[in-house]
């Protein structure tokens, strides 16, 4: 048997943070995360969002100016959290030549951090509806929400409605309705339509067929002219469920922190003689701020 170098272990780490990395930038490039959230580095333990009410409309100038003041909304705190994982590669693999089993093991360890982070993600999205997981007004993020802290009157952005051609049209006004605390309206302009697997095809009939689709009249199609764009999550867990997104609000109030991004290193408590051990870490919070981005329904 041919003997290995006492720094095996050490030899080994780069090649397989290579893989490693090499595995995490290509999931990252397919994740629908970064499609979705404001995606945002952090310095600190933890990440605030302080909401704000609206301003009134102008006055026409007669010497004076008015002044105005926004009114203070709800505070949303993101507290950043730690994730690791770890494998170990024994000393016989090396010294068998099996590198093609300990190669496997870096990339496994990425795909299952990435797989990680998008279930988390996912989350805001499948938790939606509970009132367990609530935001800063205490209601959760598909609910019926107070005006403002100041204004216990409620407006809604949720349903129960199923995905169809009519649905969609009548969730889109519903959306472009949203009003800020004093009631005037926010300008929102969905453009987004988030969906499961089990719900692709029936969405890409509704925005992308040339006519109205389920018709034998050849009108055309309203909703294709408004140019939605279609995600489809593997992550969503209910095959009914849906929701409607403005993507320009989204990126407000849909937020993700990285405290300290996805990193690949050896760990010092490792057996070099016999076992190398080697380790993924990553920190990170997320949730939302605002409610007024999306309009999801929980179909029965």
């Amino acid at each position: 048997m041919t003997a290995i170098n006492e720094k095996w272990a050490n030899l080994l780490e780069p090649g397989l943070r290579q893989i490693f990395d090499i595995t995490r930038d290509g999931m990252a490039a397919q994740a629908v995360a970064p499609q979705l959230f404001n995606v945002s580095t952090s310095s600190k333990a933890q990440e605030h969002d302080l909401g704000e009410g609206g301003f009134g409309d102008w006055n026409e100038y007669k010497g004076t100016i008015n002044y105005d003041d926004d009114d203070e909304g709800w505070k949303t705190t993101y507290t950043h959290a730690e994730f690791v994982k770890g494998f170990a590669v024994e000393r016989k693999l090396v010294d068998d030549d099996l590198y093609n089993i300990i190669n496997r093991k870096p990339r496994k360890l990425a795909i299952s951090a990435e797989r990680t982070k998008e279930k988390a993600a996912a989350s805001v999205f499948n938790n939606a509806f509970s009132s367990s997981y609530a935001g800063g007004d205490a209601v959760e993020l598909c609910g019926a929400h107070p005006y403002s802290p100041v204004n216990a009157s409620t407006q809604a952005n949720n349903g129960t409605s199923a995905l169809t051609y009519d649905n969609v049209i009548a969730t889109r006004k519903l959306m472009r309705a949203y009003t800020d605390d004093r009631a005037e309206l926010v300008s929102v302009m969905p453009d987004t339509i988030l969906v499961p697997p089990e719900l692709e095809n029936t969405a890409w009939e509704i925005l992308e067929s040339t006519n109205k689709p389920d018709t034998a009249n050849n009108n055309g199609n309203y909703v294709r002219s408004n140019g939605f764009r279609l995600i489809v999550w593997d992550y969503l867990t209910d095959a009914n469920n849906w929701f409607m997104i403005d993507s320009g609000l989204a990126s407000l109030y849909l937020n993700w922190f990285d405290r300290v991004p996805l990193e690949f290193t050896a760990d010092p408590t490792s057996d070099y003689n016999l076992v190398a051990k080697y380790r993924g870490y990553m920190r990170y919070s997320y949730g939302w701020s605002d409610w007024r981005w999306v309009c999801g329904h929980a179909v029965a």
